[in-house]
């Protein structure tokens, strides 16, 4: 099984795609991207979401296509902050040096996403920085990879102060005509054709410590390992973000998950089996999931809740509901 076929990231890492493209191109050109990449637009609503890495790199790609800026996705990049990309990039920044902050992000990011890896690799100097997305052949992936060049560079700053620049940026992509615009955008000179998006840094960059008030939330060390180590498996997490976006658009059906899946049925119920799961029952389980979200953190009421969930009354969602909780749904009301 190739590494990254089930890749998931989180809906935040967009960052200010649909109100970039929204302004540049109109309402009309974002529902198109987020059709050509098979994502409901409610996506744009919650981005706690999971979402199929391929989606997201589909997505990137439309919107440079429509909006017709071969930038958009740096751009988008440059609008946004770390806290948008959640609790694993805030308590990455909370580390004592920016080698231990890195050490952080990459025993942290399958709370973001499944599938890319980030890595520090020393040298005779220093060390070279790596993000690696595992991408897919014949995948328009340049603007998806622009966009995560300024949050690592932001994550840098925190540490080495909002001046500072890497002699040279590392892109996965080969080179498309378009350096003079990432200089003046980056204040770096880009290499292109590299493994992974890749910045270099010294050893003196490496070991230098936390300002003493960086702002944000102390996350406890030990509650996000709990939750890192509580993983499933990439597979699982890709199916169950397939079902949520089925869910999403009324048709949580096996073949949508499968059709997303890039899978026939038969193959994802043979996988699913290897899990040890059934499709319903994995679709059982994020509709609970889904209905005590929405039970405890919207003002929803029941019967829109049951539709929400694909259920056609409200004692059909009732009962499976107490068949999950092993309780009435009324008793996980705010």
């Amino acid at each position: 099984m190739p590494s990254g076929e089930y890749s998931t990231t989180t809906a935040a890492g967009m960052g200010t795609l649909p109100e970039r493209l929204r302004a540049c191109a109109g309402l009309a050109a974002v529902e198109r991207a987020f059709d050509k990449a098979d994502l409901p637009i409610d996506v744009v609503e919650d981005r706690s979401l999971r979402i199929p890495m391929s989606a997201m790199v589909k997505v990137f790609s439309e919107a440079e296509r429509l909006s017709g800026d071969p930038q958009f996705g740096l751009r988008v990049g440059l609008e946004m902050k770390g806290t948008d990309l959640g609790a694993w990039f805030e308590y990455a920044t909370q580390a004592p040096s920016l080698r231990l902050g890195i050490q952080r992000l990459a025993w942290a990011i399958t709370l973001f996403q499944n599938g890319p890896s980030i890595t520090l690799t020393d040298m005779r100097d220093g060390a070279i920085w790596r993000y690696h997305v595992p991408r897919e052949s014949g995948a328009a992936f340049s603007s998806h990879s622009d966009h995560d060049i300024p949050p690592m560079l932001d994550f840098a700053r925190n540490y080495l102060g909002a001046d500072w620049s890497p002699r040279w940026i590392g892109l996965d992509y080969p080179d498309l005509g378009h350096g003079q615009i990432l200089r003046d955008l980056l204040q770096a000179e880009p290499l292109y054709g590299r493994s992974a998006l890749s910045i270099p840094l010294t050893a003196s960059d490496l070991e230098t410590p936390r300002p003493m008030d960086n702002g944000g939330h102390a996350y406890c060390s030990a509650d996000l390992q709990a939750r890192v180590l509580s993983g499933s498996s990439e597979f699982l997490i890709a199916v169950e973000a397939c079902i949520l976006l089925g869910i999403l658009e009324n048709a949580p059906e096996l073949g949508s998950v499968a059709r997303r899946m890039n899978m026939s049925t038969r193959s994802l119920q043979r996988r699913l089996m290897l899990d040890g799961y059934t499709f319903r029952e994995v679709l059982s389980k994020v509709r609970y999931r889904r209905a005590l979200s929405l039970l405890r953190e919207t003002g929803l009421g029941v019967t829109d809740i049951a539709h929400g969930l694909g259920y056609s009354d409200v004692a059909n969602f009732s009962r499976a509901f107490k068949s999950w909780a092993g309780r009435p749904r009324s008793s996980f009301t705010r």
